[in-house]
């Protein structure tokens, strides 16, 4: 079922859709879209954020009754939306440039950067993959159709700013560069979460160099924003990180797409839907070492790390589903160049039903999951089986000969 020529035609219909859509919604004056919601919605926090670091009122980053106000005076129907301030203030640097144009011509230039990055980073990862070159038209295609890009132009998200750091650190990893590869992942660090997680599979991987990258280039982003910042605003966010756990709930009314949020998604308990976390990410960050230190292609050891940091991450919305686009350019090129056996058939399937998972936000949590959990370890098993699969094979004229 899945041919090169449907292919072809699901993405085109599939990109085409989703643009109108979204021009259609946003082809209206002001800040509020037809359906009544904040363009962008959680831009409006960062552009909140970026005003405060712009006008130096760093008193009041962490304030949630003034950034209340301030987001009110932006889109005043837009009274259901309250942010909870948790914002890195590298995040509030990096908009502060933005804060001096009006909300949506800001809006615009951030997503004018996003797209631009986005395709950036599609385009390098497409000349890495030789074997997808002369499918030029369906990639293009495919790019475009991502509901993952969509999503994250529809909330004016960061994910393009954290995508371009992973496809930095893939590019080193398969030059063997493993310390830049590190640097790259610690600039993850003004979303604390994902160099953590980094962090996390590449130290269960036995990744040293990697793991000293990202501690260096972590401490080094901190270490800047504290000079330019001060100390009492770093203090304050260290306080807010601390209060996390507290106010989880507020942060993720829904379970998030992660092995943690598959878990809520059962109704389980907070310390059971915990442990049930601990113990399988730690299972993920193990199998995925074994994939990364076996012998098998940089497409499947490279696919393996990026399945690992999605899944054990424990804070994952949809738009931040953007970072499995290196997956489908890796395996593809990978499934184009191997031929098919028993152990890779499923994976065209599971690419495709993933694909679609940033779409289905609106359906129950556990189906929702289903896709976007339940789809990147079906994938990450189906690579450890055939790493499994051709250890074997490779041991077996090793056995004939000794026997």
């Amino acid at each position: 079922m899945l041919t090169l020529e449907r292919l072809r035609g699901y993405a085109t219909v599939i990109a085409i859709c989703l643009w109108t859509i979204w021009s259609v919604d946003f082809a209206i004056e002001g800040p509020i879209d037809r359906l009544g919601k904040v363009k962008g919605t959680d831009f409006l926090q960062f552009y909140v954020i970026g005003s405060v670091a712009h006008e130096h009122r760093w008193d009041d980053l962490y304030d949630m009754r003034v950034q209340s106000a301030s987001t009110q005076a932006l889109a005043p129907t837009s009274h259901e939306t309250l942010f909870v301030p948790v914002q890195s203030p590298q995040m509030a640097l990096l908009f502060a440039p933005l804060a001096v144009h009006g909300y949506t011509v800001a809006l615009a230039m951030w997503l004018a950067a996003t797209v631009l990055l986005y395709g950036a980073c599609c385009l390098l990862m497409w000349r890495e993959c030789k074997a997808l070159h002369v499918h030029g038209y369906v990639v293009a295609a495919s790019c475009l159709a991502f509901p993952g890009l969509f999503s994250v132009v529809i909330h004016g998200q960061m994910s393009g700013v954290s995508l371009t750091c992973l496809v930095a650190a893939l590019l080193a990893l398969r030059r063997g560069r493993k310390f830049a590869a590190g640097l790259a992942l610690g600039l993850l660090v003004f979303k604390p979460h994902w160099a953590l997680t980094a962090g996390a599979v590449f130290l269960v991987a036995r990744e040293w160099r990697v793991v000293a990258g990202i501690a260096i280039a972590a401490i080094g982003e901190v270490a800047l924003t504290y000079a330019v910042v001060g100390w009492p605003v770093m203090n304050a966010y260290w306080r807010v990180l601390r209060s996390l756990p507290r106010i989880a709930e507020l942060l993720e009314p829904r379970p998030g797409d992660s092995l943690e949020g598959l878990f809520q998604a059962f109704a389980l308990s907070a310390p059971v839907a915990f442990a049930l976390y601990a113990v399988s990410a730690l299972a993920t960050l193990v199998l995925t070492a074994r994939i990364w230190r076996s012998p098998a292609s940089f497409e499947v050891r490279g696919s393996a790390v990026v399945l690992a940091l999605v899944l054990t991450n424990p804070h994952v919305y949809a738009y931040d589903l953007l970072l499995l686009a290196p997956v489908y350019f890796l395996l593809s090129n990978w499934l184009v160049e191997s031929a098919f056996d028993y152990s890779t058939r499923a994976l065209p399937a599971l690419l495709c039903l993933l694909f679609l998972a940033p779409l289905l936000t609106a359906l129950p949590s556990v189906i929702r999951l289903l896709f976007s959990v339940g789809m990147p370890a079906a994938i990450l098993l189906v690579l450890w089986r055939v790493v499994h699969v051709r250890d074997l094979q490779a041991e077996a004229p090793a056995v004939t000969a000794a026997i």
